[in-house]
């Protein structure tokens, strides 16, 4: 019989010891890979998941700001599907609060929607092209471990009237705004072309039923031209909500910015009810914000930069009233939810 040298049995159980050491680090690269390559699908789906409803919640939320929640189902799994990479998602469960109760109730607290008047919930989850509920996993059922996974993600977003933003440099009286034919209880809104006036008496003159802030100069506010101070690019350098008393800019010239960015545009301008002072001191209480898309204005004087198009002119009293035509829109926009007279302007927000 062979007899075995020291060296040969050291060398046998060197080779041993790699065994053994390439076993352990097989299982590590298998479970390195598990989670990166298992992992990173589930990550990717929840990403896609997110994405999906997110979109759904924020079109279900414009849907409803516009005035009907009609078809929120078919929403929410339209922009579930568009947002995955298979185009197929599942939603669990779409509900929320909104003013004609088209939404059904949710179960339970819904984190984010405190305070909040309307919102809606959309909660998706994973759906295979196959009809499966799970990501499949490439490496972890070799380890005996998980075959998949079901991933899922909830959006909430809520809408309302808008409370503060920054806003074009223009207000006018809710008066005028009544008097165009809309309305600060029932939300009724102006239709049709209207020119809202902001020097004088207002749009009065147009509708024919007399002062609406009449003033011992007939202005809408002594020394006050519709215009509010602090501008910069045609907006407001700082927020307007509602609520503030905000400095008048004075004098009757046409804003100081670049009026042509106005032609064929919505811009947001603010309503108020009550003024107060004069000249320098003059101040405008806001009370919230209409949408209006500009087909023609006017400011004092005869340069050619101060009126579209070149013949528009106000209603009444001519080249020396500042004035504004086209027609008052729906419009969402960014900024703060809380107002409480609706005038047409909304903001969506995600809240949860």
């Amino acid at each position: 019989m062979r007899s075995l040298t020291a060296r040969q049995v050291s060398e046998d159980r060197d080779r041993g010891s790699v065994l053994v050491l390439v076993g352990v680090m097989m299982t590590v690269l298998l479970g390195v890979g598990a989670l990166t390559v298992d992992l990173g699908a589930l990550y990717d789906e929840t990403r896609q998941l997110q994405n999906g409803s997110d979109a759904g919640a924020l079109a279900i939320a414009q849907s409803c700001a516009g005035g009907s929640c009609a078809g929120y189902a078919a929403q929410a799994q339209q922009y579930a599907n568009s947002n995955a990479k298979d185009n197929t998602s599942a939603v669990d469960v779409v509900c929320g609060v909104d003013a004609g109760s088209v939404l059904p109730a949710c179960t339970g607290t819904v984190p984010g929607t405190s305070g909040m008047a309307h919102w809606v919930k959309v909660t998706t989850s994973t759906r295979t092209t196959g009809g499966g509920t799970q990501v499949p996993f490439v490496l972890a059922p070799i380890m005996n471990s998980l075959t998949g996974s079901t991933a899922r993600r909830t959006s909430v977003a809520a809408w309302g009237i808008l409370s503060a933003a920054v806003t074009s440099p223009l207000t006018f009286s809710a008066c005028e705004f009544t008097a165009l034919g809309g309305s600060l209880s029932t939300g009724a809104f102006p239709s049709g072309t209207a020119t809202i006036v902001f020097h004088s008496v207002g749009g009065a003159l147009e509708a024919g039923v007399g002062h609406c802030t009449p003033s011992t100069s007939n202005q809408d506010l002594p020394g006050g031209f519709g215009k509010l101070a602090n501008v910069v690019n045609c907006t407001t350098t700082a927020i307007v909500s509602v609520g503030d008393w905000v400095p008048a800019q004075t004098g009757g010239s046409a804003p100081n910015c670049d009026l042509t960015t106005w032609q064929n545009t919505e811009i947001l301008i603010s309503v108020y009810d009550q003024v107060t002072g004069t000249g320098s001191t003059a101040l405008y209480h806001i009370i919230g914000f209409v949408g209006f898309t500009i087909t023609g204005y006017r400011f004092p004087g005869t340069g050619t930069t101060n009126r579209w198009p070149s013949n528009f002119s106000c209603p009444g009293t001519g080249n020396s009233t500042s004035c504004v035509r086209g027609q008052f829109t729906r419009v969402i926009t960014t900024g703060s939810l809380g107002g409480t007279v609706n005038l047409g302007a909304q903001v969506i927000k995600m809240v949860g």
